[in-house]
């Protein structure tokens, strides 16, 4: 068994398949093995089709799969609620695929190695209008090309002749700024505004679309398209859908088993001229049954006898007046089986208290038989010779003919032999004729013989379960012999159907009706649901086309006027009722192409089914254009006038010209994103930005942390990044956390956000910073642990850094390299191995992504010593990426300890001040924990003279409930932060990296240095 899973925008790629070849049985018991969750009272919006035949979904219990079966799963589309549920479980476990549930309002994220990024602008070098099933609203930032994403099926339609197309987009969430003449929309490389018969009409969110700012009254429908009929078109051809054996000449139709087979005779006379004198002759060629119906076509049998041939040869047969039981043996025909409904009179013996010999008492009749009974006697004589021919010898019959219907009353098998006992009453075998006159003078008898003859035919038992009469489809067509399956009336398998009862009976006038399937030389074609599973409508359209125009062409060169007829008809899918019909016929005379699309709009929604017959007969003449192709079938699935919150784009495209250009190049815009002004109100106008912080302030704002952001910083970082000119110009179409988005966004900023007391703020590692803690001995609780990485062979030396084009919008990848010199150096092809990718989301800019690729690898040739210090809780001051100071007691000249006290700028320490120490800088914590950096000059051993006052004001509790406050002298070995633990004990972990100016050597600069 294999089964494969597709989806209605491009049902050739398969997204995931599952083999599983030992498997036979229940398509509910594979569902409930696969899917842990599997609910069959959910009802997704899935196709099923096994070895090719659509299986509606209340047969899906009732279906059994075998090992050879095929099954496609097709998600359709208008998946909302519960059916979302019901498609992930099935494709999920099933398929074994991974998708993700999302919600609308949910922010994005894409896969870059271990970390979550937001997505590139669009798939990687896949520039097209898609189709995104269950897929988020995406958030645009900054400016770019955006291929929007399909709101529905594009509705294709012919009006007038002419070809429309409607196409309803999605831009994404919010508000955007574009030109009011359109010429930022482009087809290809030609803005919209510059094509013939195209129109574009932006519906701002919130906004009630309405005819005035739309292409017309209701163009905003969304429309289904069925994928059974598609633009490749179905041809309509007059062959019958009705085919009627009586109307056939010397039909002979007989059934065996699951098969049928049988011939016709197809006459015409030949005429004669000449010195022969003319004349006709009329000709019989005999051909095989052919209802020119493809394989997998269902169809109703109707007419059938319900009769089968036990036998035509009569062993012997004869009369026990006596007994009053008639005795028949015959030889069983080909194929006739005495099965389990070949039965005798059952009977039993009953007695009551006062008998002793009982009663016999019949408990079951036994079937019925026909029975035609001749007693032939046959004579043999010679004819008076006349003339020169001599005479003759003839042989004549004369027979007495019993018919009747009898009830078995025994069965006795005998090889192929059957014998049968009737009641005489029913039967009694008639006696030879006495005597047979000669019809033609004769000379004398030469011989008289007697036999027996008949048949024996068995009409269905009451109790017989199918009918002949019935659905059935085609499997096979081999050599003028059809093979077919029993259906229900839901089209399902009859599983136990044995085959045909009326084996042995030539079937004269049976009627073939075309229910499902296309005809090879015509019929119907259909029936096709117009609506996916679940959904229901009530306005259809039908679009049929005419490639080479209509009309035949006589001997002048000009076309005469052909009709077209055909037959449209619809029900509820699935169900028994009778078709609705509509006729619809086309007259004319060109070679024009011709196309037209009818629209149905019915009074009650439901999910209906549609075929068509062409009802008129072709010419068949070569000078005839008369082909009809069936080529769309649509539905309305929604009539939402308004779209809350994202920004909708109707299209409207007018002729074959226009059209064929927008199906090779998908149509793109080229907006900015609106986003709310930077500020602390929530309240603030919306402007065109592709800076960076209004993309952080809007992302956090429409969070459930919507006050968590420290706006004063970021309006800081503002400033630097509009200096440095750095923008974030990307896209997020999946699901991902705050913190996650966030890292994505700042990325373009050499930024990270950082939380700390519920305040979300932002960091960056920049040049210059001064330290904001100092760690000694003093404070730290052990020494620290010093790791040094030494270089390798394999360590990273070439970063790959993946951006967004601005020319092409498609990836363009750099290669950020170190020469020997220590200069940056850039390629746009690889040169090692050792590589690390990074993927640059939101960055269009060229010296934008050299910058991020740069900062990364100068970042990893220079930080190779990392530190893990344990401190008291002052530690905790710490945040990510904070640059601190280490005075580490392996250099000897370092000199930390306590200030006890202060007089002006004259500070005493507890710590011994070497001679030869007479100046320098000193490090002085403050109460918060942080230090202030001050020149000092050496009065004595223990006292130092500052060239400031020291920003501490001094507090009577130093030394007792307050320790005092900490000093270093000496080399400080300066960090970054790049994690803070707490620990039991009032006690925290901090681990440090090595601080490297070289890092920042190719970063962008400020516009002001």
């Amino acid at each position: 068994m294999k089964l494969e899973i597709v989806t209605r925008e491009d049902l050739n790629q398969v997204l995931e398949q599952l083999e599983l070849p030992e498997y036979s049985g229940s398509l509910t018991s594979l569902l409930h093995s696969q899917i842990a969750s599997y609910n069959p009272e959910l009802k997704p919006y899935l196709s099923l089709f096994v070895n090719g035949r659509k299986v509606e979904q209340t047969e899906w219990p009732a279906l059994l799969i075998q090992k050879c079966d095929h099954l496609k799963f097709v998600i359709e589309p208008g998946v909302t609620g519960t059916a979302i549920a019901a498609i992930i479980s099935v494709v999920i476990g099933v398929a074994s695929a991974v998708y993700a549930m999302v919600s609308m309002h949910k922010l994005g994220k894409n896969k870059q190695k271990n970390t979550k990024q937001g997505n590139s602008i669009y798939d990687v070098n896949v520039q097209g209008n898609k189709v995104k099933l269950m897929e988020i609203i995406p958030e645009n930032f900054g400016f770019f090309k955006r291929f929007p994403d399909y709101l529905a099926d594009r509705h294709v339609f012919y009006r007038n002749n002419t070809l429309f197309c409607d196409m309803i987009l999605c831009q994404g969430i919010g508000h955007y700024d574009y030109k009011s003449d359109h010429s930022d929309i482009y087809i290809g490389e030609t803005p919209i505004s510059e094509l013939k018969g195209c129109s574009a009409y932006v519906i701002e969110p919130g906004v009630k679309i309405t005819a005035e700012n739309s292409p017309e009254d209701k163009s905003w429908y969304c429309w289904y398209s069925s994928t059974e009929v598609t633009q490749s078109g179905h041809t309509l051809k007059s062959g019958q859908g009705k085919i009627d054996t009586s109307s056939m000449n010397g039909v002979n139709l007989e059934f065996k088993g699951n098969t049928f087979s049988g011939c016709n005779y197809r006459i015409y006379s030949i005429g004669y001229g000449g010195c022969s004198g003319g004349g006709t002759e009329t000709v019989h060629i005999k051909q095989n049954l052919d209802l020119k119906w493809a394989n997998g076509t269902i169809f109703e049998l109707s007419g059938a006898g319900n009769t089968r041939l036990v036998g035509t040869e009569i062993v012997a047969a004869e009369t026990d007046a006596a007994s009053g039981i008639t005795t028949l043996t015959l030889k069983c025909t080909d194929g006739f089986k005495s099965d389990e409904f070949f039965r005798a009179r059952a009977t039993e013996i009953q007695t009551s208290v006062d008998e002793e010999t009982g009663t016999e008492v019949i408990t079951r009749n036994g079937d019925y038989l026909k029975v035609t009974l001749s007693a032939v006697t046959s004579i043999t004589y010679d004819t008076i010779p006349s003339g020169c021919s001599g005479g003759k010898t003839v042989t004549e019959d004369e027979a007495n003919t019993t018919e009747a219907l009898c009830e078995i009353l025994e069965v006795i098998r005998s090889g192929e032999n059957v014998t049968l006992k009737f009641d005489s009453s029913d039967l009694t075998v008639p006696a030879y004729p006495e005597e047979v006159t000669p019809s033609q003078p004769y000379t004398k008898i030469t011989a008289t013989a007697n036999h027996l003859a008949g048949s024996v035919f068995q009409p269905m038992p009451a109790d017989y379960p199918y009918e002949d009469n019935g659905l059935y489809e085609i499997l096979d067509y081999i050599n003028g012999v059809y093979t077919v399956k029993r259906l229900n009336d839901s089209y399902g398998e009859i599983s136990d159907w044995h085959g045909f009862y009326s084996t042995g009976v030539n079937q004269e006038h049976v009627l073939f009706t075309l229910v499902s399937g296309q005809a090879s030389d015509g019929g119907y074609v259909g029936p096709y649901r117009a609506c996916p599973y679940g959904a229901e409508s009530k306005i259809f359209e039908l679009d049929f086309s005419m490639p080479g125009g209509l009309g035949k062409l006589n001997d002048d060169g000009e076309f005469d006027k052909l009709s077209i007829s055909i037959q449209i008809e619809y029900r509820r899918a699935g169900s028994n009722e009778p078709y609705t019909v509509i006729e619809k016929t086309w007259i004319n005379n060109t070679n024009d192409q011709l196309a037209e699309t009818v629209r149905i709009e019915l009074a009650t929604a439901g999910n209906y089914e549609f075929r068509v017959l062409r009802t008129s007969q072709e010419d068949g003449s070569t000078r005839a254009l008369e082909e009809i192709k069936w080529v769309g079938l649509k539905s309305v699935i929604s009539t939402i006038d308004r779209y809350d919150n994202m920004t909708v784009l109707i299209c409207r495209f007018k002729g074959n010209e226009t059209l064929s250009e927008l199906s090779e190049n998908q149509l793109a815009t080229y907006w900015t994103r609106k986003l709310p002004a930077l500020g602390y109100s929530d309240n603030l106008p919306l402007v065109e930005t592709r800076d960076i912080a209004p993309v952080v302030q809007y992302i956090v704002r429409n969070s459930k942390y919507r006050n968590i952001l420290d706006v004063d910083t970021l309006m800081d970082f503002d400033e630097l990044w509009r200096s440095q000119g750095l923008e974030c110009n990307g896209s997020i179409d999946s699901d991902s956390t705050l913190l996650e988005s966030l890292r994505d966004v700042l990325n373009c900023g050499f930024a990270v956000p950082v939380v700390r007391d519920n305040t979300l703020s932002v960091k960056r590692l920049y040049a210059g910073a001064t330290p904001t803690q100092i760690f000694t001995k003093s404070n730290m609780t052990s020494s620290p642990v010093i790791t040094c990485s030494l270089p390798k062979e394999d360590d990273v030396d070439e970063v790959v850094v993946n951006f967004t084009s601005p020319k092409t919008y498609k990836t363009e990848t750099v290669y950020c390299h170190v020469d020997a010199d220590g200069n940056k150096r850039i390629t746009s092809y690889p040169e090692s191995d050792n590589q690390e990718q990074l993927d640059a989301w939101g960055v269009t800019d060229y010296d934008h992504a050299v910058a991020l690729g740069m900062r990364r690898l100068r970042y990893l040739r220079n930080t190779r010593v990392t530190y893990e210090i344990k401190t008291e809780l002052n530690g905790l001051n710490c945040q990510f990426n904070d640059l601190v100071g280490l005075m580490l007691d392996e250099n000897l000249s370092n000199i930390t300890g306590r200030i006890t006290g202060i007089n002006g700028q004259t500070v005493t320490t507890d710590i011994e001040i070497p001679d030869d120490v007479w100046e320098g800088i000193v490090y002085i914590s403050r109460k918060d924990g942080s230090y202030g950096e001050y020149t000092f000059y050496r009065n004595d051993s223990h006292t130092l003279y500052l060239d400031t006052y020291p920003d501490i004001d001094w507090d009577s509790e130093f030394g007792k409930s307050l320790e005092y406050p900490l000093f270093a002298i000496g080399e400080l070995q300066l960090c970054w932060v790049t994690a803070v633990k707490p620990e039991s004990g009032n006690r925290c972990s901090l681990k440090l990296i090595n601080y490297s100016e070289d890092i920042f050597k190719d970063d962008i600069k400020e516009n002001n240095q």
